[in-house]
């Protein structure tokens, strides 16, 4: 990805840094008002940043997973053979606990745990696992640009949530993905990006990540989305996901289920973009979901840069679900490495891929 204000042309928001032995992240609290990388050398400093969304995203908190069990490897180097996967398994344990509703997270750090257990705690296996983990959700998500940027034609609205870009995907992003390939093509894009409330990922991290692209693009209003459509100032909907079951449901960032009932409505197609490895293939039922609900204080205080502020009711208390759950008849397609697939689709490549 671009950072215009630091002249870097291709960034990765989750990298090892080979020269230290330690994983880096961009802060994404701060942009973007900040740009700054933090890097770390403990599973517990690994945990705080996922916890505390330092790194956000499902594929980049698969990666940043991924790269905390590399970091757990190293920490018991010099533990005695009996002890050294006791204390693994408490290192998978604490990142499995950091973010519930994500499956990528499990998905790569069991990966990279399986790797480590096979090569007898080998760093160099385990890392060289975690890495090409990072590297195929790259890959993966530029296909997936390539796949979805033909649903997209010249002078096309789309319209966004949350934030599904580079910074949350280590690279390329999967529902900006086939707006950035787009734009590359030469088609005239331009962006509706909802600001995603509470916590505003659209309004600060989507938008900078289209400005950093030079694409057009407005934030409104989460509530302003439903009154644009009526008014035909959409012509389709691309979001992500952070778990998709097989028959096609989708969990995703709260309000993700109120956009997909407005555009049904309104006749307007609704893509959800992701990687194979956040299609959660043990869960049968939408009540398998654990839906995590985050601290009130994220609806009753916004926070602009270090400056946290009250724009509620100080002694109301408020709900905060992180995320909701959308049906698949609601939802048009599935933007995948494996093309725009339908939900019947979708099932059958999951049913391949499991043989």
């Amino acid at each position: 990805m671009k950072i215009k204000q630091l002249g870097l042309e291709d960034v990765r928001s989750v990298e090892w840094i080979d020269e230290s032995n330690s994983l880096q992240l961009i802060d994404q609290r701060h942009i973007p008002f900040r740009i700054s990388f933090i890097q770390m050398n403990n599973v517990e400093e690994v945990c705080k940043s996922i916890k505390e969304m330092v790194v956000r995203g499902a594929p980049a908190i698969g990666a940043t997973a991924a790269f905390g069990i590399v970091i757990g490897v190293k920490e018991i180097e010099d533990l005695a053979e009996n002890e050294k996967k006791e204390k693994l398994n408490q290192s998978l344990k604490d990142l499995l606990a950091t973010r519930p509703t994500a499956v990528d997270l499990g998905n790569f750090a069991l990966e990279a745990y399986n790797t480590a257990l096979k090569s007898n705690f080998s760093f160099e296996k385990t890392l060289q696992k975690a890495k090409d983990l990072a590297n195929h959700m790259v890959d993966e998500c530029k296909t997936i640009g390539m796949k979805g940027a033909d649903l997209i034609a010249d002078g096309d609205t789309v319209l966004t949530h949350c934030n599904a870009g580079p910074l949350a995907t280590v690279d390329y992003g999967t529902a900006l993905a086939p707006i950035f390939i787009a734009h590359e093509q030469g088609k005239n894009v331009n962006v509706i990006v909802d600001e995603t409330r509470p916590r505003l990922q659209g309004a600060k991290i989507t938008a900078w990540e289209l400005e950093q692209e030079g694409i057009e693009h407005k934030i409104i209003p989460d509530s302003a989305a439903a009154f644009l459509m009526s008014k035909r100032k959409v012509n389709k909907v691309i979001l992500g996901a952070d778990r998709c079951l097989k028959d096609g449901t989708i969990s995703n960032k709260i309000g993700t289920l109120s956009l997909a009932i407005a555009a049904s409505y309104h006749d307007i197609p609704f893509y959800s973009a992701f990687p194979w490895s956040t299609i959660d293939k043990d869960s049968e039922s939408i009540e398998s979901f654990d839906i995590e609900y985050r601290n009130e204080d994220e609806v009753k205080y916004v926070t602009s840069f270090e400056e946290k502020i009250l724009i509620a009711n100080q002694n109301s208390e408020a709900l905060n679900p992180a995320f909701d759950i959308t049906p698949s008849e609601l939802i048009t397609g599935y933007i995948t490495a494996k093309g725009v697939l339908t939900s019947n689709q979708l099932k059958e490549e999951i049913i391949k891929k499991e043989k």
